[in-house]
């Protein structure tokens, strides 16, 4: 909800510590490109995902990182929004809202191109996402959330002490 495009799409990836391992399941994908009508409030893709992880301690548990992409009315493809969601701890369904955020295009000329020609700074490094510190000073924009609906299953926590 709240991104300003009625042609969207959503890239997603799922990060995990060096304690967890992916037993089954892709922890990278994309959806497909929702076109929405000019009444709709949200775009709904409807994406299932199906992972199974095992761990060997808490520490690195898994985030959701999505990046949402629009097209314009030229067909032109640009980066939405950059989010990031840590999956719920406790077992059961759950409904995430991941607040997304773009880079706020810096200077006069980049602003104009921008907003007169939908030409939208991207980042060129996305490792900067997953760690505050390299955010520091970085200004962006809010442009939306994704909602994801989530259910977790939790096996032996119990057996250590989680």
């Amino acid at each position: 909800t709240g991104f300003d495009t009625n042609r969207i799409f959503c890239k997603f990836s799922f990060k995990s510590g060096h304690n967890w391992t992916l037993l089954s399941g892709k922890e990278s994908g994309e959806t497909y490109e929702e076109v929405r009508d000019e009444i709709d409030e949200f775009a709904v893709w409807d994406h299932p995902f199906d992972l199974h992880f095992k761990c060997k301690a808490i520490r690195g548990w898994p985030k959701i990182y999505v990046e949402v992409w629009q097209a314009d009315t030229e067909g032109r493809y640009s980066v939405s929004g950059y989010g990031m969601g840590v999956i719920p701890f406790g077992p059961g369904n759950h409904k995430m809202e991941i607040k997304c955020w773009a880079p706020r295009p810096q200077g006069y000329f980049k602003q104009l191109a921008s907003s007169l020609l939908g030409i939208k700074p991207e980042l060129k490094f996305k490792d900067m996402l997953f760690s505050s510190a390299d955010r520091f000073g970085f200004e962006g924009e809010t442009t939306g959330t994704v909602e994801i609906d989530v259910g977790v299953i939790l096996k032996d926590f119990h057996l250590h002490g989680v």
